[in-house]
């Protein structure tokens, strides 16, 4: 193998990481899709011509490592069919490894002298994909019903457009005129990373590149490995529920996640999960992969966050169930796969990890409150598909901290961001009213979580449908670590008139009229550690922000102030601490 110096492998390295950045730049500058500009719903890197991840600096993490499945399709499909200037496109859940058919994944060969040597790749859930509701899927009673089902296809062939599969793509979408410009943002956006790449390839040469992704590969590999020999070897095992699975009202799913851990090399088994369900909850396999692997990266060393690839992959084993509901069979409703069961497959590895490693706990997260609205928009005589992360509450505790404020659902990890109200209101007939912390709505702990939020609009535009098929967290609740509260249940309701009517089943279509206000409370997260050990002075802060009642820290963290001054009186609380 060719020695490369050291700072030569440092500019390699990094120039890859910059331009998967420069991907996303591309769509944040050139798409109109929400999803994609202001929540950031994307995920995007480099892959090798096997389909081994060489770069992947961040995103979503339902689709975070899934990715290398559509490559690893496109090469099995089309063979020796792959030339320079060729773009494939897939939605397929089952044979080709996307998420579920709103996301839309787009692969580009990038050929060197003639030879096949990389891909780039990026993905995003679009608006609309057909189905049985506009933008919805979650009350599909087949796979079909579910939307267009794409397998990988040559959209761009050596260069050029082909009009028939994309206008049979767009006959089948209610905003073809939006998904055809998101679709040349989502193209523009590989081949871009395809021109830097070769530029790259040109300064160094192949040879000398290629080494020095070698030895990245090595690298993390090394890494990752001497960050699990830390971990004490064991078996842990933990399980999470969802509300039901979309169908069967009330009859929760569980998934169910035993870690064992050996030398330098964790295996997260998930066999033990219910079977695959007549609703929209499953996943499979790419994703349970990709969402667990995804947990993992936040109890390592966080200077590797920014530089996994598939040298990280090496020491963690992923293991499934074939027709579980976490490894689901072709033809499964996989709808909400990421929020609901994706949701709890990150719970269930937060569980074991941080009993493995307590100093480095990280509690539940609130239960997803994800809002979509469907309708005819007035001011553009146009139909809208409004999905926003607004509600979500927020993280759970980390040791040593609180949770991370306005924080996305916990399936997100983080990546996913929240639009402004200001801009919601701009893209959508819906007045923003209230978008406010609650008091006393998080999980209590040494470290508390973050709070509950309230949402609160009004439907300014015409009768619509409220789907609220991602959304969980309205029975279960997600654990607290070392003596911490659980997460808090969510709760919805709508105004109309003197009227107002709860809403029991979130997985239910709701038929929402013009002028109703639609209230949404989401609980917070879990905490860590018990209440009554929380610094008091963070507690009366809490209580001054209008985060904890005064009520709340006498009755749960042992805390007794003032109303009216803030002021902590010592006796009582030390009384109550059981100090004196």
């Amino acid at each position: 193998m060719e020695k490369i110096d050291p700072i030569t492998i440092a500019t390699t390295w990094h120039a890859i990481q910059r331009i998967c950045k420069e991907m996303r730049e591309t769509i944040e500058r050139t798409a109109t899709n929400v999803l994609a500009v202001t929540l950031h719903d994307l995920a995007y890197g480099i892959w090798d011509a096997k389909g081994n991840a060489i770069a992947i600096p961040e995103g979503f993490p339902c689709r975070l490592i899934s990715s290398s499945f559509p490559i690893k399709a496109v090469k099995k499909q089309f063979g020796d069919n792959i030339h320079p200037g060729d773009v494939f496109m897939t939605n397929d859940p089952f044979n080709a490894g996307a998420v579920h058919l709103p996301d839309w994944v787009f692969i580009c060969p990038i050929f060197y002298d003639d030879e096949l040597v990389l891909f780039t790749c990026m993905g995003t859930h679009v608006p609309d994909n057909g189905g049985s509701f506009p933008g919805a899927y979650y009350i599909a009673h087949d796979s079909i019903a579910e939307g267009l089902h794409i397998p990988p296809i040559k959209l761009v062939e050596k260069g050029e457009m082909r009009e028939d599969l994309l206008g049979l793509i767009l006959a089948n979408n209610r905003l073809p005129d939006m998904m055809r410009r998101e679709i040349k943002s989502l193209i523009g956006s590989t081949t871009f990373a395809q021109k830097r790449t070769v530029e790259l390839l040109d300064k160094y040469g192949k040879d000398t590149v290629f080494t020095c992704i070698d030895e990245m590969i090595r690298r993390t590999e090394k890494a990752v490995r001497e960050e699990i020999s830390k971990w004490p070897d064991g078996i842990y095992v933990a399980e999470s529920n969802t509300d039901d699975d979309g169908i069967e009202m009330g009859k929760p799913v569980t998934v169910k996640c035993k870690l064992i851990i050996q030398g330098d090399e964790a295996t997260f088994d998930f066999s033990e999960s219910d079977d695959q369900c007549k609703g929209f909850v499953n996943m499979g396999y790419s994703v349970l992969q990709s969402m667990a692997v995804a947990t993992v990266f936040l109890f390592l060393d966080p200077e590797l966050a920014a530089y996994h690839n598939e040298g990280s992959l090496k020491p963690l084993h992923i293991v499934s169930r074939k027709g579980s509901v976490c490894d689901c069979t072709d033809g499964s409703l996989v709808a909400a796969a990421p929020s609901l069961v994706g949701g709890r497959v990150v719970e269930c590895v937060l569980s074991v990890l941080s009993q493995a490693l307590p100093d480095h706990a990280i509690a539940s997260y609130a239960g997803p409150n994800e809002l979509m609205f469907i309708g005819h928009d007035p001011r553009t005589n146009e139909l809208y598909v409004d999905v926003s992360f607004c509600p979500d509450a927020g993280a759970g505790a980390v040791y040593g901290y609180d949770g991370y404020q306005c924080f996305a659902c916990g399936g997100t990890l983080g990546v996913v961001s929240k639009a402004d109200a200001e801009e919601e209101m701009v893209r959508f007939p819906w007045r923003v009213t209230k978008y406010e912390f609650m008091t006393d709505s998080h999980g209590a702990g040494k470290w508390r979580s973050a709070p509950g939020v309230r949402w609160e609009a009004v439907n300014e535009g015409s009768d619509c449908i409220s789907n609220l098929g991602p959304c969980d967290g309205w029975a279960t609740q997600g654990p607290g670590q070392q003596g911490g509260q659980p997460s808090r249940v969510n709760e919805a309701y709508v105004i109309r008139g003197d009227e107002r009517v709860k809403i029991r089943h979130p997985h239910v279509i709701q038929q929402l009229k013009s002028g109703d206000v639609y209230v949404t409370k989401t609980g917070g997260g879990a905490g860590i550690g018990l209440p009554e050990e929380r610094d008091p002075e963070a507690v009366r802060m809490d209580v001054k922000n209008e985060l904890v009642s005064v009520r709340m820290a006498r009755e749960v963290y042992k805390v007794v102030i003032d109303p009216e001054t803030f002021e902590i009186y010592e006796t009582a609380t030390q009384k109550l601490r059981g100090a004196v």
